[in-house]
């Protein structure tokens, strides 16, 4: 039976019992650290006595307080869900409930009873391994959380190499100390002795240093075991690491759906190279998204059948909480907005899409100012705009590479993934391209048109122009380029989105829309989103809002936003 998401189960907001089992092995580890230098006998006890040496005794000591730090570590795991956080912390609780139990034991059991222990130790100092091993096993469905397993064995390979490197660094310092540092001339086989009684926290009590450096080479050994073990810790629960593995099926189930289903021009986009799928049980809708900083980032809408995105929605959010990412949702239509929210997905507006009605293009706005007179200007210089149908012949997609190469070298432009294409020769033997040339059929610029699933609706991909191309060359490029695609049938084109177009300026923006629009006006000087606004809008279009929907507050607010740059980028 699916696990239904009750609002967001996320990592970052756990339910109840989740949040309980945590705070018990924070706890157990807080008591496991704290218990041993709260209670400090002049001996140790009659039952180690029978078994163990002082040394041993003491060793149980530190391995309470180790086991206690782990075990605060691990609650923090524990919080986002992790299987493996759960089998451990299990594991170190059993032990440790095992080491009180048995520190306790010649106290209370009469015939191992000490009395000549001037303090015991508290029966209750059980308890908090205890009810975290009971909680552990009542909430153990919880913890469905995925750990990389090649991350795992890398941390287990990590650890056999640092348990090396730190040993011979132990040995090696050893050795090379001199008598005046403890007093002591060290052979190798002690060197080995006292780096492994170091380590494994024995100690060398019989050992005190004498000299400065004496003091910095334990601290150092020390700190060496440290760093090694955390690094450990750390890869051994790391998220599921994204791999992109897409099936040709895959993609051909994703473009048969859209063709049902489509209804923007950002969905042919969801056929990327760089998207993988995630469909529900009947095959009948999906999600194309990319993984990046651990968070699945969808292209768009779920598509499907709108009956059928609640339920689609949530097992997707359910398979990424699994393998430990976060959901965003990047250039949402409104149209779905309340299923998202139902979901308690947040969404923050990030732009507006601009869709030019080509009947009022043609008649009235390609007639003002803005345009008449650029449209004269390159019609009487001989300036023509020609259609090329695919196949394309290699001079031709020579004489487009070299345009596109020479755009590239202007500031602020470069190839962008994800929600747009690259230059790719392959990809353009599929689309019509556009060129303006000049009298002498030099090319100056392209645009490739590129199919938009709204019913009449058409738009392109990329538009490029030579480094030194005159003023005025894309104006009217897409002048005449909007009166062809009027005469072929088509009755609106999409001009794409034009990001933070009207984040934050109403009243009842957001907060985070308000703070998305200051900080956006500080860095306008640099990046000029206005600009784009204000060149997409002598178009006359109609303005449609965009939105990013995402999980986790302002926090995750931030890591969608790293997460979608890295996917625009790669």
């Amino acid at each position: 039976m699916p696990e239904v998401i009750d609002k967001i189960t996320s990592a970052t907001r756990a339910s109840w019992p989740v949040w309980l089992t945590a705070a018990a092995t924070l706890l157990s580890g807080l008591s496991g650290t704290v218990q041993p230098l709260l209670v400090r006998l002049s001996s140790h006890p009659k039952l180690f006595s029978m078994v163990a040496s002082y040394q041993l005794y003491h060793l149980n000591k530190s391995l309470t307080v180790a086991f206690g730090y782990m075990l605060i570590f691990l609650s923090l795991n524990l919080l986002s869900r992790k299987r493996r956080a759960w089998q451990v912390a299990l594991g170190l609780a059993c032990v440790s409930l095992f080491l009180q139990l048995a520190r306790i034991g010649s106290e209370h059991i009469h015939w191992l009873q000490d009395h000549q222990l001037a303090q015991d130790l508290p029966s209750y100092s059980c308890l908090p391994p205890l009810l975290t091993i009971v909680l552990l096993l009542a909430t153990r469905s919880y913890f469905a959380v995925k750990s990389e397993k090649a991350t795992f064995m890398m941390a287990l390979k990590l650890a056999g190499l640092g348990l090396a490197a730190v040993i011979a660094y132990g040995v090696t310092g050893f050795f090379l100390l001199d008598k005046r540092d403890f007093g002591l001339n060290f052979e190798l086989y002690p060197s080995l002795i006292r780096t492994l009684r170091e380590l494994f926290l024995s100690g060398n009590s019989d050992l005190v240093a004498h000299t400065r450096y004496g003091q910095w080479f334990i601290e150092s050994l020390h700190l060496y075991g440290i760093l090694a073990g955390a690094s450990v810790i750390f890869s051994a629960f790391r998220p599921i690491r994204y791999k992109l593995i897409t099936q040709p099926r895959e993609r051909e189930l994703a473009a048969s759906i859209l063709e049902q289903n489509g209804k923007t021009a950002l969905d042919i986009f969801k056929l990327s190279a760089d998207k993988s799928y995630f469909f529900d049980a009947e095959n009948t809708s999906f999600v194309a998204y990319k993984t990046c900083i651990d968070t699945a980032v969808v292209l768009g809408d779920a598509v499907g059948p709108r009956e059928k995105l609640g339920p689609l929605i949530n097992d997707f959010a359910i398979h990424c909480h699994n393998n430990g990412w976060k959901v965003a949702f990047l250039q949402t239509t409104p149209a779905f907005i309340d299923i998202y929210r139902e979901l308690g997905f947040k969404a923050v507006r990030v732009g507006e899409d601009a869709v030019v009605d080509l009947d009022l293009f043609t008649s009235k706005t390609v007639a003002k100012k803005t345009f008449k007179s650029v449209v004269k200007k390159f019609d009487k210089e001989g300036y023509t705009l020609t259609r090329h149908r695919p196949p394309h012949s290699e001079a031709f997609l020579d004489e487009l590479a070299d345009i596109s190469r020479q755009w590239l070298q202007l500031p602020g432009r470069r190839e962008r993934g994800f929600s747009l294409g690259k230059f790719d020769r392959a990809e353009l033997q599929h689309d019509n391209v556009f060129i303006l040339r000049d009298k002498e059929g030099k090319g100056l610029a392209f645009v490739n048109e590129i199919r938009s699933y709204r019913k009449g609706e058409v738009t392109i991909d990329m538009m490029r122009h030579i480094e030194k191309a005159p003023n005025g060359t894309m104006d009217f490029l897409f002048a005449k380029l909007l009166f062809f695609l009027k005469e072929e049938g088509f009755t609106h084109f999409s001009l794409g989105l034009a990001a933070l177009s009207g984040v934050g300026e109403d009243a009842d923006a957001t907060i985070e829309e308000k703070a998305m629009q200051k900080i956006f006006a500080h860095l306008n000087r640099f990046f000029s989103y206005k600009g784009l606004k204000a060149y997409k809008d002598k178009f006359d279009p109609t303005w449609e809002d965009r939105f990013l929907v995402y999980e986790g507050g302002v926090p995750g607010l931030v890591k969608a936003g790293l997460a979608i740059a890295k996917a625009t980028e790669d």
